[in-house]
């Protein structure tokens, strides 16, 4: 289950990345933003979110867990700031990223309370 879970965050942000650091404007409108980003931002936001997908997909090939907690922590809380930046903005964009993330994280803390159970 952790592998495929972390397989699942390194897919998205390795897809996501590569659209918005190569066609931002076409990865903005699938993600239904309706905000202006400019060009550059969303580049640099995707340039970060290749490098942190092959990260994450380095730890899932390698089955290399020890950073598995502290990534449904920081997901938790990514959902949790992206609610709040879509109160501020009304952006769907915000809404449509909490929903792929929310896809990985709900099976992610499962696994994580079920191995915390265990030990």
């Amino acid at each position: 289950m952790k592998r495929l879970t972390l397989s699942y965050l390194a897919g998205y942000l390795l897809i996501g990345g590569l659209g918005l650091a190569f066609v931002p404007a076409v990865a903005l409108k699938l993600f239904l933003s309706n905000g202006d980003y400019g060009d550059i931002m969303p580049r640099v936001a995707g340039m970060l979110m290749l490098g942190l997908g092959g990260l994450i997909a380095q730890f899932a090939y390698h089955r290399d867990y020890r950073y598995y907690a502290y990534s449904v922590y920081i997901r938790t809380f990514f959902v949790g700031f992206l609610g709040f930046l879509y109160l501020r903005s009304n952006d769907p964009l915000f809404l449509v990223l909490d929903a792929i993330i929310l896809v990985g994280l709900l099976p992610s803390a499962y696994a994580l309370i079920r191995d915390r159970g265990k030990a």
